[in-house]
């Protein structure tokens, strides 16, 4: 049977754990930035070398971009896929 000096440790750290969550809550969702993301994302790996005969890090820059847009940070995924689209000399689409 549990005691309340038992029980206190677990609720307290788990008090703690809404608290922290709820202050570095992440950005909310936008689908338009999404899909810009996406497009990005897409239009790289279509026109770039293929990655197994001709590997430069890219791809892993790519869909370390993407995953950063996934989870909410759009201006830091966007930069790094449209850096990665000037540097292969691809046109970047206007947003």
């Amino acid at each position: 049977m549990c005691t309340p000096d038992r029980l206190g440790l677990p609720l307290a750290s788990l008090a703690v754990l809404a608290a922290a969550s709820a202050c570095s809550s992440p950005a909310l969702p936008s689908p338009e930035l999404m899909a810009r993301c996406t497009k990005l994302y897409a239009l790289w790996f279509r026109f770039e070398q293929h990655p197994t005969y001709h590997h430069t890090g890219q791809r892993a820059h790519a869909e370390l971009a993407l995953y950063d847009c996934q989870k909410g940070d759009y201006e830091a995924g966007i930069a790094e896929l449209e850096r990665l689209l000037r540097r292969g000399k691809f046109p970047v689409p206007a947003p």
